[in-house]
């Protein structure tokens, strides 16, 4: 495919990044220094606004089959998008921030008024938001999904010192009826269950452990790992988008939540907006301001403001107050390892979320991109076609790749040996991103 992607940002590099190895990509951006940015990938560059005709007939916005607006503007990304469909662009995709956007654009009533339409509005910072909620209501996890409407579960745990799981053998440890181990993430790398190493290996501090869970065994699980009373009160430090749909979403769980925000004018919509918060203004690194609101009493702290420097130096304030669990916002991906290396339980970044959205997009629409983990391990739901041939869960395993459970008839089956893979089956796995696709080849063909 042919696809132009206006913004070279943090979200557009990470798409070309993902996308150059298959597709053959432009990238449009305002800063010259962009074409050294990009030098060591197959992507051509062009100069210039994303909402100039004559830069979008120079990146070939004309013969586009893709078109992905994604600059840090709102109204960039909305008038390129209309510009790029009525200059020809097959298909057009928008990023924006704002819910609001999302509602316009998807009424069809819009459609009509501006005589087009754009083909997909995703809004990252929703997906964002709701990850981080699903991870605050589990305290000891660092990552949580659930599949099949909530029959399967999904959860990351790391193994800390002094844990009775640390400088263990993984072939020692015992584990509730329905749950699954699902693999090891070390040092960024993904083992599977099916990797050769994986029954004797000695966990180590630092490394995590990945399971799949029945919904009956999860509870079960969380007692494992469990310490102390539950999630009652998180302090958010930003109140832009992401933090007001954390809030939002915590609020509606019925937990407490105090916002600090250094903006008067934002902090008045926030009050206006989420009655039952203590919203603050002030600053999220101003040690004092968070000790007299009760930083140490919070039983986690979401640092989402857009700025990484300060996330980090407000994470770091909150983990020597003791807080037990930080979640912090994270724009440069350079940066992420060293927020892990300092104690952040869960370094995220929006643009996880975007290539996930722009992969289910491109990619066949039986295949679905759950979530990124570490931003190198996936986790997939595969729709077996009628036209699959039975095969052995067993024989679609490998070192990054453990096919996890199935659903059938709206019935979870976790992966054992014997079990096999029918047509018409939902097909739960994880694998390393780099054999991801491959993977999901192999099993389709």
């Amino acid at each position: 495919m042919y696809i132009v992607i206006a913004g070279g940002g943090e979200v557009g590099g990470e798409l070309a990044r993902t996308l150059e190895k298959t597709h053959e990509v432009v990238v449009i951006d305002r800063n010259p220094q962009a074409k050294e940015r990009f030098a060591p990938l197959d992507v051509k560059v062009v100069v210039g606004g994303a909402t100039d005709p004559d830069t979008l007939r120079e990146a070939g916005v004309d013969r586009a089959d893709l078109f992905i607006a994604s600059t840090d503007s709102d109204e960039v990304n909305l008038l390129a998008s209309l510009l790029a469909k009525g200059l020809g662009a097959a298909q057009v995709l928008c990023f924006v921030g704002k819910g609001g956007y999302v509602e316009v654009l998807t009424d069809p009533r819009t459609a009509e008024i501006l005589g087009t339409r754009i083909d997909r509005v995703l809004w990252p910072q929703r997906a964002m938001a709701r990850e981080i909620v699903e991870v605050i209501l589990v305290p000891e996890a660092v990552d949580v999904e659930q599949l099949a409407e909530g029959r399967l579960r999904y959860a990351e745990y790391r193994v800390k010192e002094g844990s009775p799981y640390a400088h263990r053998p993984l072939s020692e440890l015992s584990w509730p009826e329905g749950v699954l181990v699902v693999g090891v993430v070390r040092d960024g790398g993904f083992l599977s269950f099916a990797h050769p190493d994986f029954p004797g290996l000695v966990l180590h501090p630092g490394d995590k452990l990945l399971f799949a869970t029945t919904a009956k065994a999860f509870p079960e699980l969380e007692a494992h790992f469990a310490e102390g009373r539950g999630v009652r009160r998180v302090m958010v430090l930003g109140g832009g988008n992401v933090g007001f749909l954390v809030a939002q979403e915590l609020l509606r769980r019925r937990v407490e939540v105090v916002v600090v925000e250094p903006s008067l004018e934002r902090c008045q919509w926030l009050a206006q907006e989420l009655p039952e918060a203590l919203v603050i203004r002030g600053d999220g690194t101003d040690l004092e301001l968070l000790e007299a609101e009760g930083m140490a009493e919070a039983d986690a702290v979401v640092a989402v403001t857009d700025n990484d420097e300060k996330n980090l130096l407000a994470s770091l304030l909150a983990k020597q107050l003791g807080v037990g669990k930080v979640i912090t916002r994270v724009s440069r991906s350079g940066t992420r390892r060293l927020f892990e290396r300092v104690g952040v339980d869960l370094p995220l970044t929006p643009r996880q979320a975007a290539v996930r959205a722009v992969l289910d997009f491109l990619g066949p629409e039986n295949v679905e991109h759950v979530s990124t983990m570490d931003e190198n391990i996936e986790l997939l739901e595969v729709e077996l076609p009628e036209s699959f041939a039975p095969k052995p869960l067993a024989g679609l395993a490998g070192p990054q790749v453990a096919p996890i459970a199935l659903e059938r008839d709206h019935r979870v089956m976790l992966y054992r040996e014997g079990l096999e893979a029918l047509p018409g089956d939902r097909l739960f796995l994880v694998a390393a991103r780099e054999v991801a696709d491959a993977a999901v080849a192999r099993i389709l063909g």
